[in-house]
């Protein structure tokens, strides 16, 4: 692989700059009051299982027999993770002033997907020592293959903790790289603002991840170099820092648990807004 095809895998659409996009996990808790991995059976019945029903033009909607308002939601915005006993609910790329609405939204109807299985979504930053270590049957086999060989303190890190990922949209290669070299340097207050456990989500997370440390980059090519020596040139998704550049085009910040609380999460996304509106309007 070379320099040019690594900077490929990432894609960046100028229309979306400063947009904000969420993935939200949410542990699956069943009737019995305990965390299950119901995520297979919730996710595909989606579009023909009742609750939800595919539209003529793709979109997901609530079934209208179900005493609720009709909501049109793009067809992605719940996912599976590594954990079968996890739900992710995604939201945006949007303007921050149209966050909370969306959050609402999406809220709203994880409660009623959740509802359909008699289950209901939990927030806790880490789950408990004895939870179920079922790994979602994805599709693509990636998650088999990552957890192949992995050791079970490790698989049982990664299936314990949950968070919300904050995703702010970027124009183009050299300015994420500048502005991540930027937010970077407010890890600790990030960190700090996100932690809902103790700090014990994140040092569970730093057992799974030992490269969980951002590092600042002179050029891509000196990124690129880190990518080959850790192993995520060919897929940038295994760079597990808890600030990175993604391959959807945004400055990713990781490091912010799971809440309740949507007045915590539109703080998170503004914070992270700000830094890096701060870094691309610097000369």
């Amino acid at each position: 692989m070379e320099l040019s095809t690594f900077k490929n895998l990432f894609k960046y659409d100028p229309r979306m700059v400063g947009y904000v996009g969420f993935e939200r996990e949410d542990f699956i808790l069943g009737e019995s009051g305990k965390i299950v991995p119901m995520a297979y059976e919730i996710l595909s019945g989606i579009d023909n299982r009742g609750i939800f029903e595919v539209g003529q033009t793709g979109e997901i909607w609530t079934c209208p027999s179900i005493p609720s308002r009709w909501h049109p939601v793009k067809p992605g915005t719940f996912a599976y993770e590594l954990s079968a006993s996890q739900i992710e609910s995604r939201i945006g790329p949007c303007a921050l002033k149209d966050l909370r609405w969306k959050l609402e939204e999406v809220e709203s109807l994880l409660i009623l997907l959740l509802k359909y299985k008699r289950c209901k979504p939990l927030r806790v930053e880490v789950g408990p020592a004895n939870m179920p270590l079922d790994v979602y049957p994805d599709p693509t086999g990636r998650y088999q293959k990552i957890t192949k060989n992995m050791p079970r303190e490790i698989l049982l890190a990664a299936c314990r903790v949950i968070g919300t990922h904050v995703h702010i949209g970027m124009p183009d290669h050299d300015t994420a790289l500048r502005v991540y070299n930027h937010v970077i340097r407010y890890l600790a207050e990030l960190c700090e603002a996100g932690n809902g456990s103790f700090g014990e989500r994140l040092a569970i997370y730093k057992q799974m991840a030992p490269n969980y440390e951002p590092k600042p980059y002179a050029s891509w090519d000196e990124y690129y170099q880190t990518a080959l020596a850790q192993g995520f040139a060919e897929d940038p998704r295994k760079c597990w820092t808890l600030i990175r550049i993604s391959m959807h085009g945004t400055i990713e910040f990781r490091m912010f648990g799971a809440t309740d609380s949507i007045e915590r999460i539109v703080k998170w996304a503004t914070r992270c807004h700000e830094l890096c509106l701060e870094a691309m309007t610097q000369s």
